[in-house]
């Protein structure tokens, strides 16, 4: 099940979870807790959805559906993560996957808390995996995240704060890399950067592949690593768009890709 936003472009959000399940060969569902409209480097506009319709829509598909994983996006204020945390604790044996986007919490009815504060009181805790990005774990846990010490710190300080397991990404820098933290693995996985402008919506589709390795019974570290090998060759094997930027090819096991993109030599590995 995907909990997450409505994004018109399939590049993020419950469109993306939803192709990233039945590429794993898994029927999704979802619950949609807002409308976006992506805007150019910046903030979506939202329309949120109404927070006991999310309650309800999860526990009707709960009821009716054999629901073996839950993914959790982008949250719309206090209200809608309370919402979901009800539905959850009616469900506790559900494993989730909780991809912390915070833009949509900040302000989203004008008077909400931190959406950090949102994502560390009502979700982190329920998490199986929590999957944020180096500056969302800096958001979630205070510590500045820039090395992949620094990435080790933070995800160990997300177990502690109450999630079984964490990776951190670390698309963002030089050379990709994850670190991946739970009680008894501690693993630094590295990835190829690829000759595109960076991908909207990766950590997305990471999240949702995690979800969909739990939901066939895997356990999270092996969830992850197979996650992560997966949206690299989404990404290697991606559509490119007229803008230069590369869009995730969901579906390439099954279909011939339109392009390969080739991986960047000479970046370093990681410390």
């Amino acid at each position: 099940m995907s909990i997450s936003e409505f994004d018109p472009s399939g590049q993020s959000g419950m469109i993306a979870d939803i192709k990233t399940f039945a590429a794993h060969n898994c029927y999704g569902v979802a619950v949609v807790t807002a409308l976006t409209l992506p805007q150019p480097g910046g903030k979506p506009k939202l329309h949120t959805t109404d927070s006991h319709w999310i309650k309800d829509s999860i526990l009707l598909l709960v009821r009716d559906h054999n629901v073996r994983a839950i993914k959790i996006g982008m949250m719309c204020g206090r209200s809608s993560a309370e919402a979901v945390c009800e539905a959850l604790d009616a469900n506790p044996s559900i494993p989730v996957v909780v991809d912390p986007d915070l833009r949509g919490m900040d302000d989203a009815a004008g008077n909400e808390p931190p959406a950090a504060e949102i994502v560390r009181t009502f979700l982190v805790r329920r998490a199986t995996v929590v999957t944020p990005n180096a500056s969302e774990a800096s958001a979630l846990t205070g510590i500045e995240v820039r090395s992949p010490a620094e990435m080790k710190s933070a995800a160990a300080k997300l177990v502690e704060m109450g999630a079984r397991a964490a990776v951190v990404t670390g698309g963002a820098f030089e050379r990709p890399f994850d670190v991946y933290y739970d009680r008894e693995f501690n693993e630094t996985l590295a990835g190829e950067r690829y000759k595109v402008e960076a991908p909207f919506g990766p950590g997305s589709t990471f999240a949702s592949a995690i979800a969909a390795n739990l939901a066939h019974g895997r356990q999270p570290h092996d969830a992850v690593v197979m996650a992560k090998a997966y949206v690299t060759e989404a990404i290697r094997k991606g559509y490119a768009t007229p803008q230069g930027t590369v869009v995730l090819n969901h579906f390439y096991r099954i279909h011939q890709a339109p392009r390969v993109i080739e991986a960047e030599s000479g970046v370093p590995e990681p410390a």
